[in-house]
């Protein structure tokens, strides 16, 4: 099946199809290509990169966070982009001495077309003989993805425009509804539309003329391509496995303590600061690996006031000790870095920064790290099988700002040239991906949650503006978490309190979830939908199954996402009851083309199934089991026994087997581990007023043996036994419409001959 992407190109957005080529760089001196591969950058826009880099002797191009294709030979120097709509071509252009020192793009792009997010405060209407500039202003976004934005505001007599991640530029007016930005033959024109009040309620862009890039002789393509996200694999390169394999030099030392201490710089979208790491070996070792993006620049690396050695390859950092640690030493070393932190990319499946502005034009920002790594922003021993087991985070931002992180607020300090620096601490041990700052004009207020004997402090942010309806909205916060306790157990991280924010991005950051932006009623985006609350109570389980619990390798990561689809379904059936539940579990359909489990050892964030075909895959072991005490004791007991811990799939069926002493291996097997359902076949035969029938089940997994319900009588549905061979069963008085099998339940496919 082709995937369609959206195609940022620099200015606007155009459609991309079936980009699909894998990253395996491998450059030799006989590649005929050897000569235009490299980094290019936009001469006018130089945030946006070109990568070029070779695979399996095809020639490749990446626009850097957006999309990727093969360049196919018209000429020596011209190339052909394939799969891209509208037609694209990139080419080369080399100086004197024959190297290659420029890249154009050259593409004619589609209308597109944004609507207006937020309403102009301007009286101004198109009718007016003369516009001012600010009844241009305001948010526009393309229907379907509220990521992209464009945002026009008035500064200093001039319209500027800023495109999602993008720095800002200045526009020309050309006449009263028309704007142009322009440089070396390239222009796009920006159109606004007016609607029945008068006001410019969308607006049209048309970009022309080449896209002239820059070779860029600093940063070789090997660092700087980006890594295979969960839209495209497998296609796994050997900086994934650097990422995603325990090896020697990440096994030898166990980490204690992490102090990171950084820096935000808004102008420059930048971190700054660093980070104090204390291990303890685990083996004699004077070797390790920590893991820091490529992009990040690593200033020093202090150990007992001395600087030491390191290398780096792909976003792994090897640092070399001038003496060998000895097993069971406790030690530590400060590692100082900046730099710009990728940026959070829905279309290709990367995690990363995002850098907000909320409606009264205030930096709004969240960390996301959860596929990419921690690694993208901070550096750290970025593996899930080590969890500092405490950590203190100390952030400084702008006095106009706030931050909140994870853990207990330890205070802030106010300091020189109008900053302030917020200190956090992390009482249990956490995921490096779990580590957030959020940033931006918070409002804040606290409560409790009481569950019997126990108490816990719940604190709730929310953007200033957004204080009435967040504490409409946050009081689903308190029957949730009654739900999931009474289900799962007690809250895991009760010292460090819960923390309920309002982020640009839901996220399950462990003691700080987000469940993503609150919108006001009148925008047309109930703060109460349905969408709204499911985030809620996913994001919110994961402090049970992600940040408690955790996989010990992304393939595992169903571990997180099955086990809180199933939460959204417990919640909705315990707080709007059991049709809705029976309706939400309808509507969680796999596609069944892929394997919920992913690939070892590579850092395998993939999505896709582990949500609706992962939580149905419990809810069937539930009415399997079909004993509700039996089933939440289990739940519970998973938490207890590997609470704080990392796991893997066969540890989780092994407890399952242990408790119900039942061997349901063959069940998480044919789930988990083949991409399709089993399928019950039935032959039914009517025989006066009864039917026989005959039952077996096709499935992967050859010893597959799982009880479903089907009405042994009319409107009564009991448990058969199919297994690989065919089974009989005779039912009387009962008609062929009238034999159904127990689908919603069970999550199988039928087959009837």
């Amino acid at each position: 099946m082709q995937k369609k992407f959206l195609f940022l190109s620099l200015l606007l957005l155009t459609i991309v199809a079936d980009l699909r080529a894998q990253q395996s760089v491998g450059k030799t001196n006989k590649d005929p290509y050897a000569q235009l591969v490299g980094q290019y950058q936009v001469k006018f826009f130089p945030s946006q990169k070109f990568n070029v880099f070779t695979d399996n002797n095809r020639l490749l191009v990446e626009i850097a966070g957006q999309g990727r294709g093969e360049l196919l030979s018209v000429s020596e120097n011209r190339f052909k982009v394939k799969g891209v709509k509208p037609e694209a071509f990139v080419e080369f252009k080399k100086d004197n001495y024959d190297s290659v020192t420029t890249l154009t793009w050259i593409q004619k792009s589609p209308v597109q077309t944004w609507i207006r997010t937020e309403d102009t405060n301007s009286d101004n209407s198109s009718g007016a003989a003369t516009v001012a500039l600010s009844a241009y202003t305001g948010k526009f976004t393309i229907k379907g993805n509220p990521y992209l934005k464009i945002i026009m505001e008035e500064k200093n007599n001039h319209l500027v425009c800023t495109l999602t991640n993008r720095d800002p530029f200045d526009l020309k007016q050309l006449a009263s509804n028309k704007f142009v930005f322009g440089s070396d033959g390239y222009t796009c024109i920006y159109e606004f539309i007016a609607g029945e009040n008068g006001h410019f309620n969308k607006l049209t862009a048309v970009q022309e003329g080449p896209v002239i890039c820059v070779r860029n002789l600093v940063n070789p393509v090997e660092n700087v391509s980006s890594k295979h996200s969960f839209y495209k694999r497998p296609g796994f390169t050997r900086g994934d496995t650097l990422l995603g394999m325990l090896s020697s030099l990440r096994s030898c030392y166990d980490v204690l303590f992490y102090h990171l201490d950084v820096a935000i710089e808004p102008d420059t979208k930048s971190v700054v600061g660093n980070n104090m790491i204390r291990f303890k070996s685990m083996k004699d070792f004077d070797k390790l690996q920590v893991d820091l993006y490529y992009n990040m620049k690593i200033e020093k690396i202090l150990y007992h006031d001395k600087e030491l050695e390191y290398t780096r390859e792909s976003d792994a950092v090897f640092i070399q000790f001038p003496v060998t640690i000895s097993t069971g030493t406790i030690d530590e070393f400060t590692i100082y870095y900046n730099g710009v932190p990728q940026l959070l990319d829905l279309l290709k499946g990367t995690s990363g920064f995002l850098w907000e502005k909320d409606k009264n034009g205030k930096l709004w920002i969240e960390s996301v790290s959860q596929g990419s790594g921690a690694s993208t922003w901070w550096p750290c021993k970025d593996h899930l099988t080590d969890k500092p087991d405490s950590m203190e985070i100390s952030v400084t931002v702008p006095q106009a700002l706030n931050d909140v992180s994870n853990g207990r607020f330890l205070g802030k300090t106010v300091l020189p040239n109008g900053q302030t620096r917020y200190d956090w601490y992390v009482s249990y041990p956490i995921n490096a991906y779990d580590v957030v700052l959020y940033v931006g004009d918070y409002f804040h207020y606290t409560g409790q949650h009481i569950n019997g004997i126990d108490t816990l402090l719940v604190n709730y942010y929310c953007l200033a503006y957004n204080e009435k309806f967040a504490r409409e909205f946050y009081t689903r916060v308190d029957p949730m978490l009654t739900v999931f306790e009474n289900a799962f157990g007690p809250y895991p991280f009760k010292k460090d309190g819960f923390a309920m924010v309002e982020g640009p991005y839901g996220m399950e950051h462990q003691s700080a979830v987000s469940m993503g932006p609150i919108f006001e009623p009148s925008r047309g985006d109930q703060y109460d939908s349905a969408n709204l609350i499911n985030s809620l109570w996913h994001e919110t389980s994961h402090e049970w199954w992600g940040n408690s619990v955790t996989c010990k390798d992304y393939a595992d990561f169903w571990i997180h996402e099955s086990f809180a689809t199933y939460s959204e379904i417990l919640a909705r059936g315990k707080l709007w009851g059991k049709d809705a539940e029976n309706k939400y579990i309808g509507e969680q359909k796999g596609e069944n083309k892929e394997t919920i489990i992913g690939y070892y050892d590579v850092n395998d964030f993939h999505m896709g199934d582990m949500y609706p075909k992962g939580g149905r895959m419990l809810i069937t072991l539930k009415n399997i089991i079909n004993n509700d005490s039996l089933w939440f004791s289990i739940l519970r007991g998973l938490q207890q026994k590997f609470r704080y811990q990392s796991i893997t799939t066969e540890d989780v069926i092994h407890y399952f087997n242990e408790i119900t002493k039942t061997d349901y291996t063959y069940l998480f097997d044919q789930y988990l581990r083949h991409p399709a359902l089993p399928v019950l076949m039935l032959q039914i035969i009517k025989e006066g007023s009864a039917l026989t029938i005959q039952y077996k089940w096709k499935a992967d997994v050859s010893d597959f043996h799982m009880p479903v319900k089907v009405t042994i009588s009319k409107n009564s549905f009991d448990f058969i036994y199919p297994s690989a061979e065919w089974k009989t069963i005779t039912i009387q008085n009962m008609g062929e419409k009238e034999f159904k099998v127990d689908t919603l339940d069970f999550y199988i496919d039928v087959s009837k001959n």
